[in-house]
């Protein structure tokens, strides 16, 4: 998987979260092989439309994961209002049985979950931060700022 640093005018990072959602009342609304395919393309689609880019997409009958990354002017409740919004749109569009089981319009449910994902881990990045001036004075005669990755 590359997921490199990115970096625009004055920010360099790196925004990748797994994201998890499901349908209204969990139901299994997505057990049919086509509902599972056509919302695989519609996330792909809401995906390029604003600049994410999916690592991973995992569709269970009842719940969905995506492993994406976000540029870093989206939100992560951004990015799930447009995945959300958008599939739960052309889905009802597509398949218009699912007006009799979601009568009041909302495919997905409210709730979401979400965790940001790195190359390090929260041990690493804890202790740069408790110890960044330490380790700076102890290489304060090289002209390079101290990264995450020094302590790994």
């Amino acid at each position: 998987m590359n997921a490199d640093l990115v970096s625009g005018s004055h920010t360099l990072g790196q925004s990748l979260y797994h994201l998890e959602f499901c349908p209204k009342y969990r139901y299994n609304a997505l057990r049919s092989e086509h509902v599972k395919a056509f919302l695989k393309d519609t996330l792909l689609e809401v995906a390029e439309k604003y600049g994410m880019r999916i690592h991973a997409i995992g569709l269970m009958p009842d719940h969905v994961h995506l492993f994406v990354e976000l540029p870093p002017k989206l939100s992560v409740s951004q990015a799930l209002q447009y995945f959300k919004g958008t599939s739960s749109r052309k889905i009802f569009e597509k398949f218009q049985g699912f007006r009799f089981r979601f009568p009041n319009g909302n495919f997905w449910s409210r709730g979401n979950f979400f965790r940001s994902v790195g190359s390090v881990t929260a041990d690493v990045v804890k202790y740069y931060v408790e110890h960044q001036e330490e380790e700076e004075v102890k290489i304060k005669s090289q002209s390079q700022q101290l990264t995450v990755l020094d302590f790994s």
